[in-house]
């Protein structure tokens, strides 16, 4: 009795939230969407929320309507203790159960939040932790814990088979590959490493495209899943390279081509500001749709639209013109740009000004050019002519 006596203070002292932290980890939880849902979903238990705190950034095309309603728009960042990092991965759904104190375990109780998980990490003191995003308004000082859905997909197993079709593709044993890799996505459907690399296979055959492009979209639907973020990386910009040979195949007007590479060049630009294909690649982009905007019927709202991607057009090579000078490509669409800004001159300031960027990134053209690719007749010629009647030519 004494020594139950001196246990009391101690008891107290505990924080509230430590009283509930103690989650089972890996143990089956029936989650409840409300008070009187019947049809609770299973799910496993991961760990337990240990800080809940605004991201440092603003949703940029959310900013004006945050201050117009005078709501925070940012996303709560959430930070969780897990026993172990099997089975997590970045871009999985968690969801957040309101622990139930009637329950000895704790582990069962509505979902109050959920939230896609960015990053998974070990630290010196606290172990392994799990990153994540969402909006999380109601769940306050609340003790909750993390819990992960059972599904069907085997992760662990469709890692493996797509890296046994990696060898194979290294050995040139593309069928062999390709069964892998399918073999990998009938495990996990929404395993994007795997969708990419047989998109790429199906590229390398020359005439797979169409089920490329396939490949392809899926992998960009379930991007936020890919393995790591340099690997995620790689696939951006393949896949703003294999939209672009995609148009360029089809010769013919693709709405949802034309839809989907703005959204590609800048996820790309987001994950690596430095990286001077995601802005050469931007750059092509707003240059063709500049063009395929001055095709379109005139209107004052055609014409807004035209002078917004001249200007984006001008930035991103401004920006992929800061990084790297050197490259044959980039001054071959610098030409091309120009040139047609010169034909659309409207006075003498405008014309001297885009004749001038032609004749200087002509120059450049030349001395990049290492002769694995020639220099349209028509494009020469337009230099040549702004050459001349700048006087650099008899």
């Amino acid at each position: 009795m004494r020594a139950f006596a001196y246990l009391i203070p101690f008891f107290f002292l505990l924080p509230f939230s430590f009283l509930f932290a103690q989650a089972a980890e890996g143990q089956l939880a029936f989650a409840f969407r409300s008070q009187g849902s019947l049809n609770p979903s299973r799910m496993i238990i991961v760990g337990d929320v240990v800080g809940v705190e605004k991201a440092s950034y603003f949703e940029a095309d959310k900013h004006k309507i945050a201050a117009e309603l005078q709501v925070d728009t940012r996303p709560d960042t959430v930070t969780i203790k897990v026993q172990s990092d099997k089975g997590l991965r970045p871009g999985q759904t968690l969801y957040l159960l309101e622990k139930n104190s009637d329950h000895r375990t704790y582990r069962d109780g509505n979902i109050v939040g959920e939230i896609t998980v960015k990053s998974v990490f070990k630290t010196t003191f606290f172990g392994w932790q799990v990153r994540g995003e969402g909006y999380l308004r109601l769940i306050e000082d609340r003790p909750v814990s993390a819990a992960l859905p059972l599904d069907t997909t085997k992760y662990e197993e469709a890692v493996l088979f797509k890296k046994q079709g990696d060898y194979f593709v290294a050995k040139g044993k593309m069928d062999e590959a390709i069964r892998m890799y399918k073999k990998s996505i009938s495990l996990d459907t929404k395993y994007p490493d795997s969708h990419f690399a047989l998109g790429k296979v199906h590229w390398l055959d020359g005439e797979g495209y169409v089920s490329a492009a396939n490949e392809f979209n899926l992998a960009w639907k379930n991007k936020e899943r890919f393995s790591n973020q340099q690997e995620k990386m790689i696939f951006l910009l393949e896949y703003m390279r294999f939209l672009l040979y995609y148009y360029k195949i089809e010769l013919k007007e693709n709405p949802n081509t034309f839809k989907i590479l703005p959204e590609v060049a800048k996820e790309t630009r987001i994950s690596d500001p430095k990286n001077f294909e995601a802005w050469l690649y931007s750059f092509e982009i707003s240059f063709l749709q500049f063009k395929r905007a001055s095709n379109m019927a005139s209107g004052i709202d055609n014409r807004k639209e035209m002078e917004r991607l001249r200007e984006e057009a001008q930035s991103h090579l401004d920006k992929a013109l800061s990084i790297k000078k050197s490259d044959y490509y980039l001054h071959k669409l610098a030409c091309e740009f120009y040139h047609s800004r010169l034909k659309d001159a409207t006075n003498d300031k405008e014309r001297l000004d885009y004749r001038t960027k032609l004749i200087d990134h002509g120059k450049l053209l030349r001395i990049y050019n290492t002769g694995d690719s020639e220099i349209p007749d028509e494009l020469l010629d337009a230099i040549r002519r702004a050459e001349k009647e700048a006087g650099l030519l008899r």
